[in-house]
C-alpha cells in the first residue's frame, strides 16, 4: 500500500499511512510464509530463509507479510571456538511501510532470540546502498566496520554491523 494524502479543514495535504506498525503480527515463520516470501520478494534466494538452521520472523497484516528478518546459527572461527553467532541472512521490509518501526522490531526480536541461545553476537552485511539503515543500526547499539565482500568475484562495497549479545565469551560458550 502506498502511504496516501488527506486533506485537513484548511485544504493543505497531510501525509497518513493506511499501514502502521501496530497493525502487524510478529510472530515465527513457518514453510508456508517461506513460500509467500519467495513468491512476493523473488530475488530472495532459497538458501537465505531459515527454518531449520536458524529462524525467520515475520511481521504481517490480514496475511500479507509486509517485512521479515532470517536469522542463521553460525559457529565462529578460532580464537572464539565454540562461540555461536545469528548472523542475519537478510532482513526486508516492503517499501510502502519502511520507516514505520518494523525492521527496528523484527531485529529486537532476533535480538531477544539470541539472548535465549546465549550466542556470542548478532551480526550481518549490507551493501553501501543501504544508507537509510544506519542511523537505525546505532540506534539498536549495533557497531558498524566498513567491508568490500567479493561476491562471484566482484567487489561489493558495505559494511557488517555487530552487536555482542553475551557479555563475554565465556558466557556465550558456558
Amino acid at each position: 500500500m502506498q502511504k496516501q494524502k488527506a486533506s485537513d479543514k484548511s485544504g493543505s495535504h497531510v501525509r497518513m499511512s493506511p499501514m502502521e506498525m501496530r497493525d502487524f503480527d510478529f510472530s515465527q515463520a513457518n514453510a508456508h510464509d517461506a513460500s509467500s516470501i519467495f513468491e512476493k520478494w523473488k530475488w530472495v534466494r532459497h538458501g537465505s530463509i531459515h527454518l531449520d538452521d536458524g529462524f525467520t520472523l515475520i511481521a504481517s497484516r490480514g496475511g500479507e507479510i509486509g517485512g521479515f528478518i532470517s536469522v542463521q546459527w553460525r559457529t565462529l572461527p578460532a580464537p572464539l571456538n565454540g562461540a555461536d553467532e545469528g548472523f542475519i541472512d537478510i532482513i526486508e521490509v516492503q517499501e510502502s511501510v519502511r520507516r514505520e518501526g518494523i525492521g527496528r522490531r523484527l531485529i529486537q526480536m532476533a535480538q531477544m532470540r539470541c539472548r535465549e541461545r546465549k550466542v556470542y553476537q548478532l551480526r550481518a552485511w549490507s551493501s553501501e546502498d543501504k544508507k537509510e539503515a544506519i542511523p537505525m543500526w546505532h540506534a539498536l547499539g549495533f557497531g558498524l566496520c566498513p567491508a568490500t565482500e567479493y561476491p562471484k568475484g566482484q567487489p561489493v562495497r558495505g559494511y557488517f554491523v555487530a552487536k555482542p549479545i553475551c557479555s563475554t565469551q565465556t558466557e556465550a560458550v558456558a
